[in-house]
């Protein structure tokens, strides 16, 4: 009886324990951005107890998303902040995993006794993660980012280490939308205002002798879903002898409220 209380007792306090997580969660606050821009997202924290290591990993569509390059992974304050501001003593990031699309990241806090542990937290930044959204991104996509323990040869499994218990965290995924560009309808050069040049350079381009613009939707200046001379036709008659006005957006950037057509806006810099 004696021996059976024993190897309780050194199974408790010796042995790491794997067990739900009831005290650390993970969670993905997502983003918005139009296709060909880089997002940023978050990887947020919180825990009740100390915590020495963890590993997950973090999945994606590629038809939508990509990591631009390893430093896209970034650590959040709680981490750089370990060890004197050098960082997690084994810190290790995959933006090319196997099994699938996405990234996985391992740490270890402190190699050596006595070790610096990541303090109880609530709703910390862990990392910072950019994503580029592919230039083909249809508008209005939402695409979701969702850990996974599938990532990765071997799989790297999601888990947290509280000293020597090793916990499956709570985690909660997120999203991208991919949304469209604010534009000036009309503003053909990007600069902010309406002028002449706006529609030279539209006749230029239904011409074909200048290449097609980044923001369509601003050089269809009557919003009639087409590119053609009558649009700055329409832009000199409102500049110079008080013709119809602008349609939106118009004085101030914003998005195309008119129905869907076949233009579209890839980036527009006359808004930032």
């Amino acid at each position: 009886m004696l021996k059976s209380i024993w190897v309780v007792i050194f199974s408790i306090f010796v042995i790491p324990q794997i067990a739900s997580g009831q005290v650390t969660s993970l969670g993905i606050n997502g983003s918005e951005g139009f296709a060909d821009s880089i997002v940023l997202t978050t990887i947020q924290i919180s825990s009740d107890a100390e915590l020495h290591g963890f590993s997950f990993g973090i999945t994606h569509d590629p038809t939508i998303l990509s990591i631009p390059t390893p430093d896209s992974v970034r650590q959040g304050t709680i981490l750089s902040s370990l060890n004197n501001n050098s960082g997690p003593d084994f810190f290790n990031v995959n933006t090319a995993p196997g099994n699938g699309s996405g990234y996985t990241v391992a740490c270890v806090t402190d190699l050596f006794a006595p070790f610096e542990l990541i303090p109880p937290v609530s709703d910390a930044t862990l990392l910072e993660v950019d994503y580029l959204i592919e230039s083909t991104a249809p508008v209005g996509a939402v695409t979701s980012l969702d850990f996974t323990d599938l990532l990765g040869l071997p799989p790297v499994q999601t888990v947290v280490v509280l000293q020597l218990l090793e916990v499956i965290p709570t985690t909660t995924g997120g999203t991208i939308l991919v949304t469209q560009p604010l534009f000036l309808r009309a503003d053909l050069d990007q600069s902010g205002t309406l002028s002449l040049i706006d529609g030279v350079l539209l006749l230029y381009r239904v011409s074909g002798l200048e290449p097609p613009g980044t923001c369509r939707d601003s050089d269809d200046i009557n919003d009639d879903g087409l590119l053609t001379i009558g649009d700055a036709v329409y832009l000199f008659q409102y500049l110079f002898i008080n013709g119809p006005a602008i349609p939106e957006p118009s004085g101030a950037c914003g998005p195309d409220p008119g129905v869907e057509d076949n233009l579209d806006c890839i980036s527009y810099t006359g808004c930032d």
